[in-house]
């Protein structure tokens, strides 16, 4: 699966997003290093090619956002609501997610690579083109999310919960967990290894003989 990444101009002026909200809430092309939003924004906010380097949004709610081409390189998302959002064509690379609410939300072309996100809420969202890379996503909310073409590679996902998603063409070999909540009948067609197909064949009650 390919994932389009952020397009971004090479070069990208440094960006004051607190002076450009106070005149637009459509703030776009430049490298933001610091930023300071109050606890609500209740105007829906639009970013677009922008470079978040460095930023703490950590338990900030948005009222509606919207991520166009856009990086984020070891940013604190913690806590953060993006309830209802947008997120197209982004990247999110070694930052924290902890308790990061994406729940009824659009990913389009998305990426999170070697990121903290446990206790993750993608819960009613619709994620395509959305790739997990070596990152921590241990007791993730994905209950009633709609998949199409979504990758966990080398994930830690002990406790997440996939309650009614359906993992059809999900691919699991590679993660490690000791539980995962899912639905059974949605489990066709996903890929798993040997042992974590015994443990699914457990969790039914079957009785494995060696």
């Amino acid at each position: 699966m390919k994932i389009i990444p952020p397009k971004l101009r090479s070069v990208l002026p440094e960006l004051d997003v607190n002076s450009a909200l106070l005149e637009d809430f459509y703030v776009s092309e430049g490298i933001v290093t610091f930023l300071e939003l109050e606890e609500e924004q209740e105007d829906k906010i639009i970013f677009d090619q922008i470079h978040f380097q460095g930023v703490s949004m950590e338990g900030v709610r948005f009222q509606q956002v919207e991520f166009v081409d856009c990086l984020f390189e070891k940013c604190d998302l913690s806590n953060v609501d993006f309830g209802d959002a947008v997120f197209h064509r982004v990247e999110i690379k070694n930052s924290k997610l902890l308790g990061t609410n994406i729940s009824q939300s659009r990913l389009t072309d998305v990426k999170i690579e070697e990121s903290v996100a446990n206790y993750l809420s993608m819960s009613f969202s619709k994620l395509k083109k959305v790739m997990f890379k070596q990152t921590s996503i241990n007791r993730a909310d994905f209950i009633e999310s709609t998949f199409d073409k979504v990758s966990f590679e080398r994930c830690e996902l002990d406790g997440a919960n996939f309650t009614e998603t359906d993992l059809k063409g999900v691919d699991l070999s590679t993660n490690t967990y000791e539980q995962l909540t899912v639905s059974m009948e949605k489990l066709e067609d996903c890929t798993v290894s040997t042992e974590q197909a015994i443990g699914f064949a457990k969790s039914l009650g079957l009785v494995i003989k060696e």
